[in-house]
């Protein structure tokens, strides 16, 4: 009930800006990272039920393949197991050359069937784990929700998910992360650079994959994506996986994670939860088991490169202060803008610094006051 109750308020909040008319469901869905489809879905859904409305419920037809019957099933099904082709977005652009006539459906459908078609995602798996032999070609992101309560540093209770970076290369941890806010692409989006940052810093020289291939239906935004990839080169696709030591190692993962949450009698603390993530994800991998020094992170020249994968809106100057998702950063130097708009980026994932530009030119960090 609790984590309903949480769920329904951080939408409600993400919402609210459009049922005070104060804000466009676009500009909400640039800010959010949470797509347009959504964010109407939501709206319709509060404005029929209120905020009960908001909680996150399975749909009773999710399998069921709505407008499309057993017999367009099995062909799609027939025409995925006869095509070489792996990737389902040039599947589906297939599929409407060949078969559009008979099955006009569209692509979050087609998505939903193929994906549940046997072996297929296997056949994908190991099309990329038979390619992929050398290190930093390819990494995958791993979204797991925890279903625990975990206390913060003022003793609220949250409910944290659990990002984890891989190396398809080895299926060996890079990197994790504790999200205690809504995931949307912009959380994730922050936590694959934080896996870029900490594999370059390792190497001591800049890192970069060419796939990224997320676990997260909340990879959406192609205007963003293609940004990147313009940007770095660096193709980052949404890709669930069914290999089965992927699936084992989250299994168990999941699985000793709640015995621990157990044997504290359910009074487990973030501290206490992330250390014990520290030794049991870097066990067989210990060479990034290490924490950067964020203040040395200016000094490498790679570091505006990743600027890309950081949230980014526009704020007014006032009284040498920036107001960012309810915190405010207070700098002397900003005096310099008071009254000017200005760029700001910065990491959902990590509140106590922000970037500000101005003109399109990278000005300095302000810190939270």
């Amino acid at each position: 009930m609790e984590k309903e109750k949480e769920l329904q308020i951080q939408r409600f909040k993400i919402i609210e800006p459009f049922l005070r008319k104060e804000k466009k469901l676009k500009t909400i869905e640039e800010e959010s990272g949470v797509s347009y489809a959504t964010l109407k879905r939501w709206v319709n859904a509060y404005k029929k039920n209120g905020v009960l409305g908001l909680d996150k419920k399975q749909r009773t037809d999710k399998d069921s393949f709505r407008k499309v019957d057993n017999k367009g099933i099995k062909i799609i099904e027939e025409f995925c197991r006869e095509c070489e082709e792996t990737k389902i977005s040039q599947l589906y652009s297939i599929f409407v050359k060949k078969l559009s006539s008979k099955y006009n459906i569209s692509y979050p459908t087609f998505y939903r069937i193929v994906s549940n078609l046997d072996g297929f995602f296997n056949k994908t798996t190991s099309f990329h784990l038979k390619k992929i032999k050398k290190e930093n070609l390819v990494y995958l992101i791993l979204e797991i929700p925890l279903y625990i309560l975990v206390s913060d540093n003022e003793d609220e209770k949250i409910v944290p998910q659990l990002l984890i970076s891989l190396d398809v290369a080895d299926m060996k941890p890079i990197s994790f992360e504790l999200n205690y806010t809504q995931s949307n692409l912009y959380v994730l989006l922050a936590f694959i650079r934080e896996t870029l940052l900490k594999i370059s810093i390792f190497n001591n020289k800049y890192i970069k994959p060419q796939d990224i291939l997320v676990s997260s239906e909340n990879i959406n935004n192609k205007k963003i994506l293609k940004n990147i990839y313009d940007n770095l080169g660096i193709k980052v696709s949404e890709y669930f996986t069914e290999n089965k030591e992927i699936l084992k190692f989250i299994d168990y993962l999941i699985e000793d994670i709640e015995n621990f949450y157990s044997e504290r009698e359910k009074k487990l603390s973030y501290e206490e939860l992330k250390e014990f993530l520290n030794s049991y994800i870097y066990l067989e991998n210990p060479k990034y088991n290490f924490i950067y020094n964020n203040d040395s992170l200016e000094s490498l020249n790679y570091i505006r490169n990743l600027d890309v994968f950081l949230q980014e809106v526009n704020r007014k100057v006032t009284r040498n202060s920036i107001r960012v998702n309810n915190l405010i950063y207070s700098d002397e130097r900003l005096k310099d803008f008071e009254g000017e708009t200005v760029t700001v980026k910065f990491n959902p994932l990590d509140s106590k610094n922000i970037l500000i530009f101005f003109k399109d030119k990278f000005w300095g960090i302000v810190s939270l006051e």
